[in-house]
């Protein structure tokens, strides 16, 4: 209820300033926009703008996601019982010892031998383990070169190897050409090229049409992102930030190791806070799809593609990297003009760390099944857990390893969930 207060007092409390970068250098705080409420743990400078540092963290979340409905069997299979019991769920898996070492040596000898002919191979269940070779042309009798062995079967694409390979190649070259635009490109193995474009399909279309280049070929799989989102979730928040950088095209890939910090905001502009917790001398932009709100308590935060990925401005934090950004980039150029040219460390998508640590509804599902109780109570129960440790100094993850694992001693690994636990 409050945070719809909040939200509803900023929205109506001022008019919006496009872009959020061109009221930077204001002197005085307007009349209106003294008045505003501000995000909790936020002050207001003479500028105008918010300044936000150190606040509590987030809450672990009360409510439980939804129960759910299927188990990982294999994983389950493969993780419990004797040695034996989980080596031969495994060779269910993915076939024997002896399949795989042939599969392998086929592998090589025919990627070798057919490098002309040969696109792929991939392991297939269906309808049991099989090694499936995946040629340009007469797949069968290319195969039957090699073995009979009737766990290795072929496919024919009937793509031209060779045009497949230059149309490769001109799409490298414009991938070199354009790197901030088409970020990643790969084959399916079945003769068509998927490249990832970080610019929506209009925008891309217009670039294709400037450049001359032919994008009707049938071959060819573009990956667009949707509509970039508005940055504001609440309006009004946009007058206490100088400029609110995100990325301007989708990113392809994320890197994954691992960041910890604080984001904190200082006159309007977003920092990492240094080892004491104040401003430092990095400035922070976010991923093309984050948007600046409010949470539940009234807290700014970050929220970046859904709803669970939030970050409260001035608590602990984690994100993955490193990423890169473009100087020449229309937000970057406006984080420049606002506040400088201090280094910038694209955080993309950050998460708050007690949040990051909150269980995976999977293992509280296995706890409540090995304590026989529901789904609900394991979810109370492991919540309030966490919550004891975290008080007692532990690290969320540590905290939530404390409460509740994967596999909780519920050694159940057949193919279909029972009957929900506790009832």
């Amino acid at each position: 209820m409050r945070s719809a207060l909040i939200l509803c007092l900023l929205s109506g409390a001022c008019t919006t300033v496009s872009g959020g970068a061109d009221i930077t250098g204001r002197n005085e705080v307007s009349a209106l926009q003294a008045t505003m409420p501000l995000p909790k743990g936020a002050k207001r400078g003479a500028s105008g703008f918010a300044t936000i540092g150190a606040v509590p963290p987030s809450a672990l979340p009360k409510i439980p996601p939804p129960m759910p409905t299927s188990l990982d069997t294999l994983a389950r299979q493969t993780s419990m019982g004797s040695p034996e019991e989980q080596a031969a769920a495994w060779e269910r898996a993915n076939g024997t010892a002896e399949f795989q070492r042939e599969f392998q040596r086929l592998r090589a000898e025919i990627e070798s031998a057919e490098a002309g002919n040969f696109s792929t191979v991939r392991l297939v269940r269906d309808p049991g383990v099989m090694g499936e070779f995946v040629f340009y042309r007469d797949g069968p009798a290319t195969l039957a070169k090699y073995t009979s062995d009737p766990r290795f079967r072929a496919v024919t694409t009937g793509v031209d190897a060779v045009d497949l390979a230059e149309l490769q190649q001109l799409w490298s070259r414009r991938m070199e050409e354009e790197a901030s635009t088409i970020s990643m490109m790969g084959s399916d193995g079945e003769g068509r090229l998927e490249l990832a474009v970080g610019i929506e399909e209009a925008e891309f279309r217009q670039l294709a049409r400037e450049k001359g280049w032919d994008i009707s070929d049938p071959r060819l799989d573009f990956r667009f992102p949707g509509p970039r989102p508005q940055p504001f979730l609440a309006p009004a928040l946009e007058s206490l930030v100088r400029f609110f950088p995100r990325e301007n095209n989708e990113a392809a890939i994320r890197l994954t190791a691992l960041g910890r910090g604080r984001v904190v905001l200082e006159d309007g502009c977003f920092r990492i806070a240094d080892a004491r917790g104040r401003p430092g001398d990095s400035l922070v932009m976010f991923a093309r799809d984050s948007q600046l709100g409010l949470d539940e308590e009234g807290y700014l935060v970050v929220r970046t593609g859904n709803e669970d990925r939030v970050y409260r401005i001035g608590e602990p934090g984690s994100w993955g990297g490193p990423n890169g950004y473009d100087e020449d980039s229309e937000d970057v150029r406006a984080l420049r003009k606002a506040c400088g040219n201090d280094e910038i460390v694209n955080i993309a998508a950050p998460q708050s760390s007690v949040l990051f640590a909150a269980p995976d509804p999977s293992w509280v599902l296995d706890y409540a099944y090995t304590k026989d109780i529901t789904y609900e109570r394991a979810w109370a129960r492991v919540i309030s857990c966490m919550e004891r440790q975290i008080e007692r100094g532990r690290e969320p993850m540590d905290a939530r390893d404390r409460c509740v694992q994967q596999y909780n001693g519920w050694d159940y690994r057949g193919e279909e969930l029972p009957p929900p636990p506790g009832q």
